[in-house]
């Protein structure tokens, strides 16, 4: 057998050695697809659909780490999954960041967009910030976990499916906000009525305030 612990060492300390890898790897492919796209290139469909695959991993991550454990009768480093959750917000970040910047209207209200999509990709590629500001502070943490899920899915969807701005606006808006209710589940204390009453107060509001500024 294999020594799989050895290869995840080696794999955790090149991840340490070279923080920035992945985010600059986010931002070529999004600079790239920007480009396929703009000359109606098919590679770029692929590009996003990798991406939201990647989502769809860390969404339903407890449910393949104890397949992973069942049928190989190991655990999954828990190290390794938080370095995969990082990985994934600094390519979905760097990469739908060249879509926003060429696009953004900098005199309107999309600059607070996609400044702040600026702010939470850096924050991904700052260890210090990402695990020891960010991460404790679970509200703040699942706030830039939904930004970086709508940001991606508003950027690969039209991609993938040809949509319009404004229906992949719509689209990713629900997806988002129906993607963060397991995660909201985790964090509330549903054992009591408040919690039950408070989850689809929190998930209302999501959804009202990403569509009342859907004309930005």
């Amino acid at each position: 057998m294999p020594n799989w612990n050895h290869y995840v060492q080696r794999i955790l300390e090149l991840m340490k050695r070279y923080p920035g890898l992945i985010a600059a790897f986010g931002f070529c492919s999004g600079v790239g697809s920007f480009i396929l796209v703009d000359r109606q290139q098919g590679m770029a469909r692929w590009i996003a659909v990798i991406l939201l695959v990647s989502w769809v991993w860390l969404m339903l991550e407890n449910s393949f780490t104890q397949l992973f454990s069942r049928v190989f009768k190991r655990e999954i480093p828990p190290p390794l999954l938080r370095y995969a959750t990082q990985m994934i917000h600094q390519e979905s970040l760097f990469f739908v960041l060249p879509f926003f910047f060429i696009t953004t209207t900098w005199n309107s209200g999309q600059l607070v967009f996609t400044g702040l999509l600026g702010a939470a990709a850096l924050v991904t590629i700052t260890d210090p910030l990402y695990y020891r500001w960010l991460a404790p502070r679970r509200w703040l943490y699942l706030a830039m976990h939904t930004l970086a899920l709508f940001a991606a899915l508003l950027t690969a969807l039209p991609i993938i499916l040809n949509l319009t701005t404004s229906q992949s606006y719509k689209l990713a808006l629900g997806t988002a906000v129906l993607l963060s209710i397991p995660s909201l589940a985790v964090s509330l204390p549903l054992k009591t009525w408040r919690g039950w009453l408070v989850l689809p107060l929190i998930v209302l509001t999501l959804g009202g305030t990403g569509w009342l500024l859907r004309s930005w």
